[in-house]
């Protein structure tokens, strides 16, 4: 275990969406079916357990991207992010070198600079597609997220 985290797109939205009224939007939201307020508890647990948390651009602005939400609970959710932006560390990224990489056809820049950022983080994430590959690249920085559901 490492003592950098680094959290994927759909669990770092989870945890915005859900710090917005006591979660209860995790279930309005079309993006987070899955979920619900007891992973955003859950998810809250595992990144107290690490001394530093990251994030990439690539992360924030797909997380930025999907909010969903309207009016309100949209402005709230948009402030959360701003200060969990804020405060996650940033890691080091580079659009060239991150397409340059094998994964980048099948998995996308978000993807594969996770895949590639695996040698030096904790990857934190419930894509099932990415496990293989970041289980090929550094089996020990994977930390595969199962939905509480039913909640």
């Amino acid at each position: 275990m490492s003592d950098r985290l680094l959290i994927d797109t759909n669990l770092l939205l989870v945890m915005i969406i859900g710090a917005v009224d006591g979660g209860r939007y995790i279930e309005k939201s079309k993006r987070l079916g899955r979920f619900c307020v007891e992973d955003y508890d859950r998810l809250w647990e595992l990144v107290a357990e690490y001394k530093e948390v990251w994030i990439t651009p690539y992360i924030a602005a797909e997380v930025s991207n999907l909010i969903d939400l309207d009016r309100y609970a949209r402005e709230k959710a948009f402030e959360i992010a701003r200060g969990i932006f804020g405060i996650f560390n940033q890691a080091p990224t580079s659009i060239s070198e991150d397409c340059k990489s094998e994964f980048f056809i099948d998995f996308g820049l978000t993807d594969s600079s996770i895949i590639n950022l695996s040698r030096d983080f904790d990857i934190l994430t419930n894509d099932q597609r990415l496990w293989g590959p970041l289980y090929a690249a550094n089996p020990d920085s994977v930390i595969p997220y199962i939905p509480v559901k039913p909640c």
